[in-house]
């Protein structure tokens, strides 16, 4: 069995990608998961209504009607299943995997899933998330030693106001006719490319050079 570690979601980050030949800019979110009690920070790369969905689900931001994943926690309720924990468990080639483990009454299985699609439920439900040794230690980097490691651990968003504020905003004035943009759940390469992107990205969220 795969060692397992207990991460927390320490920040949201909107990242916008300007395509010069086509004149475009697009969004993507970029997770930084901490390790609990370490010193140790991953991002993941999700699309831009995944991401959305784990900001308003942190912030605990209520719609007049469910969003996709208000739905899908709450249909796992009234049915009576309950998810015990969400996992980073693997990384193949660029691709991370997610599985949620879920319970019914003594029954328990576990589910593939995309990892920003059991962020988004551990958020809504309180369902603590963990992630494989192996992918920290492909994927992660320290934080800045100058950075107090409790600054972000209670989930002290740096840029949650903001977006959910723009969120909000595009989401009234889109009135739900947000075009479906085709999703990257991957971190392109794990490499030291990745390393560098990763220590920029943790630099950003917890101050100081990783």
């Amino acid at each position: 069995m795969k060692a397992m570690v207990k991460v927390s979601i320490a920040d949201v980050l909107g990242i916008e990608n300007t395509d010069e030949e086509m004149a475009r800019t697009t969004q993507q979110f970029v997770v930084v998961l901490k390790q609990d009690g370490g010193n140790r920070a991953f991002p993941i790369w999700v699309g831009p209504a995944e991401g959305e969905a784990i900001v308003m689900g942190l912030k605990d931001i209520q719609l007049p009607r469910p969003m996709t994943h208000n739905f899908i926690a709450n249909l796992l309720d009234a049915a009576g299943v309950e998810i015990e924990e969400v996992r980073v468990e693997v990384v193949e080639r660029d691709t991370f995997i997610g599985v949620a483990k879920i319970r019914v009454g003594d029954v328990v299985s576990e589910v593939d899933a995309r990892p920003s699609d059991v962020f988004a439920l551990a958020v809504r439900t309180g369902a603590p998330i963990y992630a494989a040794e192996d992918v920290i230690d492909r994927a992660g980097v320290e934080i800045p030693l100058e950075t107090s490691p409790a600054l972000k651990c209670e989930a002290e968003i740096t840029n949650m106001g903001k977006l959910a504020e723009d969120m909000i905003n595009s989401m009234q004035k889109a009135s739900e006719q947000r075009s479906e943009a085709q999703v990257t759940h991957s971190t392109e390469e794990l490499s030291d490319r990745m390393k560098n992107m990763a220590r920029n990205i943790i630099g950003q969220v917890f101050g100081g050079s990783a």
